[in-house]
């Protein structure tokens, strides 16, 4: 039993410097940084985007994302920690598949503005950064 603690705590500890894992934030995201930007987000199915803050203190979380016309929103709710970073630095980095892509996240739509969207949330679209 104190072995199979032992491997968990060793592999959380060792994936959480590599991003967020089963709900716990963690810190940079690794991975292929892919600089060319993406035009059209379609092809991405992840359950989930790895979303990456603060460059300077880097912090990252898992979340649920949407693609509307090729384009990536996230919805953050009032309170969480990244939509703090995300208000005082806009650059960010997504993961998907292993990849990671620079991105700025734009404002544009505050509660209850855009259909489809939770009417208590922030809608940030994410688009290309230069690097």
């Amino acid at each position: 039993m104190m072995r199979v603690v032992a491997a968990l705590a060793v592999a959380l500890a060792t994936s959480a410097c590599g991003g967020p894992m089963l709900g716990i934030p963690g810190g940079e995201l690794s991975g292929e940084v892919v600089t060319e930007p993406v035009d059209d987000w379609s092809f991405v199915d992840d359950l989930f985007v790895e979303l990456e803050t603060r460059p300077e203190d880097p912090y990252s979380v898992e979340l649920n994302y949407i693609v509307i016309d090729g384009r990536l929103y996230i919805d953050p709710a009032e309170g969480r920690t990244w939509l703090e970073h995300i208000r005082a630095d806009p650059d960010v980095r997504v993961r998907f598949d292993g990849r990671v892509y620079p991105m700025k996240a734009v404002l544009v739509g505050r509660p209850g503005e855009l259909e489809g969207f939770d009417p208590d949330r922030y809608i940030y679209r994410l688009d290309p950064r230069d690097e």
